[in-house]
């Protein structure tokens, strides 16, 4: 069986969505997902894991990225792999605590 939840997202954007609450109430969490993972099942682990209620699942898929670093034998890139990056927006209410193990 794949582990559909791989990691939560620690960016700036994931950080702001999961402080403030949307019009109805609810706090969004940002998450990177197994790249095969549909949003019923992304939305079924996040249940089970966390214990809460998912009212809502958006997912994207990020292309791959070369990265570049110049150095004095000159250019050298390295590409960074794709991935899958999913919204989970929480019933009004509820909220997660992912930053007090940080």
């Amino acid at each position: 069986m794949k582990q559909i939840l791989l990691k939560p997202l620690f960016t700036e954007k994931a950080i702001e969505l999961s402080r403030k609450k949307n019009r109805k109430g609810a706090h969004t969490y940002a998450f990177k997902v197994h790249r095969d993972a549909t949003k019923p099942e992304i939305a079924a682990a996040v249940e089970s894991f966390y214990q809460v209620s998912v009212d809502e699942v958006r997912t994207a898929l990020l292309p791959a990225r070369i990265r570049r670093r110049y150095t004095r034998t000159g250019v050298q890139e390295s590409r960074l792999p794709s991935y899958k990056k999913a919204y989970v927006r929480l019933k009004p209410g509820q909220e997660l605590n992912l930053y007090e193990n940080l």
